[in-house]
């Protein structure tokens, strides 16, 4: 004997009868409007996503090939056999084919609409892991873009040292500003930059000189090295006999003397383990200093760091991470193999990504509000991605 089912209109009514209150029949409809949309919605999106026969689960047709189920439980197409090794690349991100981006893609910004380019290889073969410039990693994520390079080492290296200075001298607007006996009192942001962006030139400058184009201890030291970096010592507010300007325009030339010397094979700039690790400790060094002015509350003297001076402190670490940020992503491509013998890839792009996480501030004021307080301490979320560089440098210093 079969049972009669009411409908569901007449059911709603006499719940509602039943009920003792408005309340509980309020509370009763509630509940059975609830169920009977998620029940809607479940229908809607199996509807949606059930697959037509003969479709993988990316939507292609049959025509493609056969589909086998992909590490995280997706359907990946089979091309003549071939299966690609993954549809989810290391950073999560499902990518159709399982090939990760290229590190010359520009990177997305999450804005509707927005596509990311991705190379695809024909059926059967994979795109190269690595290509001059190119590194397939989960660094392209956070926007680091690297450099194609010469094929002659060194000239790009100093080609980055001849544009980081050109541009403070000859392309910012109103040119080097330390020395200026007017207009230099009102752009004190700008001064400490251009310091920080000099005292950087200097130490790679140094090591330049030292090491990166030197055979062995026993080996000269170029004429133009050495004159660039005395040239770059001199003091940055000179307004005259000589001004600071003309001393830097004039060791930019000889850089720019060097680069030719390295192209017609006068010199050379060699890749080896023991020049990168001395690169790396005289940038550590360098953080050093740097990380101390950001964290510092009172000077030697016992007299407290001003609200006047924490913007100077921070513009000036901003200028030397500017400079280790360029000079690091040409390392990266140049060092590539000396990286790969050392087991130091990964560490290499978690510094150009702190790094670029350094560039990426720019606050309208620089606020120095206490650690645990209601504004922020723009010196603090500085100093974080820069001591992180600090401690990875560390490391790569005792390899």
């Amino acid at each position: 004997m079969g049972v009669r089912r009411a409908p569901a209109g007449t059911l709603v009514a006499e719940l509602l009868r039943a009920s003792k209150s408005i309340r509980g029949g309020f509370f009763l409809a509630c509940v059975l409007a609830v169920m009977l949309g998620t029940a809607a919605g479940s229908c809607w999106a199996l509807q949606r996503h059930s697959l037509q026969p003969g479709q993988t689960a990316q939507g292609s047709s049959s025509g493609q090939g056969p589909s086998v189920p992909s590490d995280h439980g997706a359907a990946a197409p089979v091309h003549d056999g071939v299966r690609p090794q993954s549809a989810v690349p290391r950073g999560g991100v499902p990518i159709e084919g399982g090939r990760e981006p290229s590190a010359t893609a520009p990177p997305t910004h999450g804005m509707p609409g927005e596509t990311e380019s991705i190379p695809t290889a024909p059926p059967g073969e994979a795109l190269p892991l690595e290509a001059p410039g190119i590194h397939v990693g989960e660094h392209e994520a956070h926007g680091v873009v690297l450099p194609q390079i010469s094929d002659i080492p060194g000239v790009t290296f100093v080609e980055t040292m001849i544009q980081l200075m050109r541009y403070e001298l000859d392309e910012r607007f109103l040119g080097w500003r330390p020395n200026d006996l007017i207009l230099g009192r009102f752009t004190d942001n700008v001064n400490n930059y251009q310091l920080g962006v000099l005292e950087a030139m200097r130490f790679t400058t140094l090591r330049l000189k030292d090491s990166l184009t030197r055979m062995g201890e026993a080996d000269s030291y170029d004429k133009d090295l050495e004159s660039a970096l005395n040239l770059f010592m001199n003091k940055a507010t000179l307004f005259w006999f000589p001004s600071a300007e003309s001393s830097y325009s004039e060791a930019v030339k000889h850089l720019e003397n060097f680069q030719a010397k390295l192209q017609n094979g006068q010199r050379f700039f060699y890749y080896r383990v023991d020049n990168l690790l001395s690169l790396i400790r005289t940038y550590n060094d360098l953080l050093g200093n740097v990380n101390k002015t950001l964290i510092i509350g009172t000077h030697a003297d016992g007299s407290k760091v001003s609200f006047f001076e924490v913007d100077d402190y921070f513009y000036y670490a901003k200028g030397v991470a500017h400079v280790l940020y360029e000079i690091m992503k040409v390392v990266r491509v140049g060092y590539k193999d000396q990286l790969i013998t050392l087991d130091a890839v990964d560490i290499m792009d978690e510094i150009l990504h702190e790094l670029h996480r350094a560039e990426e501030m720019d606050p309208w004021i620089i606020l120095d509000g206490d650690l645990d307080g209601f504004l922020a301490n723009h010196r603090a979320n500085l100093n974080a991605p820069l001591s992180e560089v600090a401690h990875l440098f560390g490391i790569l210093s005792r390899f």
